[in-house]
């Protein structure tokens, strides 16, 4: 029996040298080795297509709904893994839930405003134009956005979102009908039933990926032309240091020759 005859016991994921290159190399954070890690060990074969659970995904490995599209925009760039939108899941954040809520919330808004109206002191006076008055920090004027993009938004730092908005509106300047409000148009689904704001994000993320990978590769060949030039300028410095040494031996040989001819 030849030594590598024993099987191995358990299941085990065959990484090879190249894709764990690959992996180091797209330099993923904590959380999408964690994403990474729970996909292998769905799939460690490859052979067919998986359905997956966005939410689980998001418990499982302790990540947010953001990073979790963020790291499939760059595990299907990178062409690790090969992602099929089949099915949808949706709330009408605009049904019957709604309207009941808000009517609820008028007729409770409608109370309180008839018995402010019953009271005619001065401090009754106070409160009523206290309650005429805006919110702080709410603008009526701007319709509402869904909740699932405002929790998107606020996810994001105000760098990482001024560059998605600026994203948006580049690539949408050319269609057919003109976007006027980019955040509304981004609240809502298209016609494949999908987030627009999913979408497109995952579409910056992988501009912006491949913008850093561009990046990188521009920087690694400066470094190696830089380091070609400091090699020939090297070189250089040793060839002339090496005509001087020459100089000096050949002037002390003819020196000694001379010293040495005046003696005899």
């Amino acid at each position: 029996m030849t030594q590598n005859s024993t099987k191995i016991q358990g299941k085990f994921y065959p990484l090879t040298p190249e894709l764990a290159h690959k992996l180091r190399e797209a330099k993923l954070t904590a959380a999408e080795w964690r994403f990474w890690a729970y996909l292998v060990e769905i799939d460690p074969y490859g052979d067919r297509y998986h359905d997956l659970d966005p939410v689980t995904i998001q418990t499982e490995c302790e990540i947010s709904k953001p990073t979790y599209y963020r790291a499939k925009a760059k595990f299907q760039e990178l062409e690790i893994f090969d992602f099929q939108e089949e099915k949808v899941s949706f709330r009408n954040l605009t049904g019957v839930s709604k309207m009941r809520l808000e009517s609820q919330k008028r007729d409770s808004k409608s109370q309180k405003r008839d018995s402010k109206s019953q009271k005619r002191d001065s401090k009754s006076q106070k409160r009523e134009k206290s309650a005429s008055k805006p919110a702080s920090g709410k603008d009526y004027s701007t319709p509402q956005k869904d909740q699932t993009y405002s929790d998107f938004k606020d996810s994001l730092s105000e760098e990482e979102r001024a560059n998605f908005l600026e994203f948006c509106k580049e690539k949408t300047k050319n269609l057919s009908q003109e976007v006027n409000d980019i955040e509304a148009w981004l609240a809502h689904k298209n016609k494949a039933g999908r987030n627009r704001w999913e979408v497109y994000y995952e579409k910056f993320v992988s501009a912006s990926q491949q913008k850093k990978n561009q990046s990188e590769q521009e920087k690694k060949q400066l470094d190696k032309r830089e380091r070609a030039r400091r090699e020939f300028a090297e070189w250089q410095q040793e060839l002339e240091e090496r005509r001087l040494r020459g100089e000096r031996a050949g002037k002390l040989s003819q020196a000694q020759k001379q010293s040495s001819g005046g003696k005899t």
